[in-house]
Order: C-alpha cells, then structure tokens, then sequence
C-alpha cells in the first residue's frame, strides 16, 4: 500500500491523477506550531476524500515543553474536526523543532522529545482517534526512545532499499514522482496494515 504526504508546498495537486497513478492514500500536514493551519490543508483534504483516497494527517511541531505538545494536538484536532480519517494523527518533531527550541533557550534532551511525543499522541488518543510519531533513523537512536511510544504508530524516514528496523509506516524516499504533482513528493510504504482505522 502506498502513500504519499504533502504539505502546501507541494502547491496545486490533481488528486484525479494522484489515484489514477496508484497511489492509495495521503497523509497532509494539518499545520505546525501554534495553531497554523497548513494553507492548502482544507482544499487537499476535500479532494484527496472526494476521489476516495485513504487520509491521515500530520502536525509539524515546534514545542519546546510538554504543555506546547498537548497544546499542538488540540490544535490539530479542531482542524480535522468533522473529518474522518483512515490513516493515524502524526506528531512531527525533527531538526527545525529541535533549532527553534534552541532559539527559545531550551536544549531539547531526549527525555523531553521523548515526553512530548508522548503527550500529543496521548491527547489524541484519547480523542477517540489514532495517533502516531514521525522521524528518522537517527531521531529514533538518538532522541526518542521508542521503547515509551509502544501502541502508538512508528512512522519512520529512511531513504533506502529497506527500513532497516521495525516500523509501521516507512517513508522511503522525498523524491517519489507521481501523476498528478508537479516535482518530487515524499512516497511511504505501509508496513502494518492495521494502522488503518477499518482494519
């Protein structure tokens, strides 16, 4: 099963072509920070549900504390209010979180990224709705122990011929190509199917 993310710089997007091409679903950057709503995010949501695609979405995070994590995940629940989802609610921590924490006076430790992962996905949790964490091979060795995030979906980048550890959902490549978008899109193979809400 494959499924690709997008955000709004992936700009004007024929979903038509995007499951014409063999793609099965999507997952949109819902927003980032503090209440930013991706600006393509509602018109990407509509289309990718009108032509029938598989829909998850993700929050690119810029918290810095535990209470700025729970904070994202009310946000990100409000945006998706009414929606339904067939793909989990992912929290996205990565280097520009980490650089943005550092600018704020916070030298971001494992246990904290750890902790906020954590939280968000617990808020989302118990919204009803399945939640998941985002990152790379090196995040997971170095910044997040995983080991804490049990039961919640492992969303992993790594681009190369296999995923080289265990994980639900891998991002194998930013330079997936797909009728429908212009330049190259982020591309991920689902590896437990049971991520999926109705499975």
């Amino acid at each position: 099963m494959k499924i690709i993310d997008i955000s709004y710089h992936n700009g004007n997007i024929d979903f038509n072509k995007v499951k014409a091409s063999g793609i099965d679903g999507v997952i949109i950057r819902a927003g980032y920070g503090q209440n930013n709503i991706d600006k393509k995010f509602k018109s990407y949501i509509k289309a990718a549900k009108d032509v029938g695609l598989l829909v998850g979405v993700y929050w690119f995070s810029y918290a810095y504390s535990v209470e700025m994590a729970k904070k994202e995940a009310e946000y990100c629940l409000r945006a998706i209010s009414g929606y339904n989802l067939e793909l989990p609610i992912f929290f996205d921590w990565e280097y520009d979180s980490m650089s943005y924490a550092s600018r704020n006076g916070v030298n971001a430790s494992k246990e904290l990224i750890t902790n906020m992962n954590i939280a968000f996905c617990q808020v989302v949790k118990n919204s009803g709705r399945k939640a998941g964490y985002y990152g790379s091979l090196d995040y997971f060795k170095r910044y997040i122990d995983t080991d804490k995030l049990k039961g919640f979906t492992k969303w992993l980048a790594r681009y190369a011929s296999e995923p080289g550890v265990s994980c639900d959902l891998w991002q194998y490549t930013e330079k997936g190509k797909v009728n429908g978008i212009n330049g190259n899109v982020d591309t991920n193979k689902v590896i437990n199917e049971s991520i999926l809400n109705n499975k």
